[in-house]
């Protein structure tokens, strides 16, 4: 199995791999080129992230083919070979008070409906979950907020219990679940657990063990979707 480059949203609005060039407004001399690879594989996974599609849409936003015509963004990305879209998936993105954190609220519900437009176009959906209520990196690993005060156990049960759920809410929706990934950008550690990038043994153990659990839950719920664990470069 081969996987494609993940673009941004901008770039698989306005690029999806036509191949073309692109003026960069900060220089007019310069430009990126793009060029359209010919013959890949049936089986090649050609990606993007649009999880913040839903709240760029609600806020006004509209996306246009290469001709200028308004249209779906699912239906460009279809037309121009995306089979694959990943959404990513944060517990709770709200404060106490309900407000959102941004970047999309990206939980469950959104999720489910990003995924059910994806699949009604023919595409699959990769699954990202941070475990985190916002971005997930090297730099911030923090747990979600109904999960703070639990011990390695606690939240490893936790953790497994929350991606089986989800996991059976997003195909009860008829979801074509192809992929799930276990963590976001996991390699200096996870969960509140620094590995210092694999150099403290014991912490990395307890890494692994969140991720066999996460491993589990997926096998448990879609056999069948390959599991990527996401290790940033």
């Amino acid at each position: 199995m081969k996987i494609g480059l993940r673009l941004s949203l901008v770039f698989a609005a306005s690029l999806c791999l036509l191949g073309g060039v692109i003026p960069i407004k900060a220089n007019e001399n310069t430009k990126i080129r793009v060029d359209k690879v010919e013959n890949l594989s049936s089986d090649f996974i050609m990606g993007t992230d649009i999880s913040t599609v839903i709240a760029q849409e609600q806020s006004g936003v509209e996306y246009k083919d290469e001709n200028g015509n308004i249209k779906d963004i699912f239906d460009i990305l279809k037309e121009n070979g995306v089979n694959y879209i990943r959404v990513r998936v944060w517990n709770n993105p709200y404060d106490h008070n309900g407000h959102g954190y941004g970047a999309g609220n990206s939980d469950i519900e959104k999720a489910i409906e990003i995924g059910k437009r994806a699949t009604a176009h023919g595409m699959r959906l990769l699954v990202d979950f941070h475990y985190s209520d916002f971005w997930a990196d090297p730099g911030r690993q923090v747990p979600p907020k109904d999960w703070t005060n639990m011990n390695v156990s606690e939240k490893s049960e936790a953790l497994y219990q929350y991606t089986k759920t989800s996991l059976q809410k997003i195909k009860a929706a008829g979801v074509n679940v192809g992929m799930v990934q276990v963590g976001n950008e996991i390699t200096k550690g996870m969960l509140g657990i620094s590995t210092d990038s694999g150099k403290n043994v014991e912490n990395s153990k307890i890494v692994n063990k969140y991720l066999a659990k996460g491993c589990q839950a997926v096998r448990d719920i879609a056999p069948n979707a390959l599991i990527a664990l996401h290790l940033e470069t």
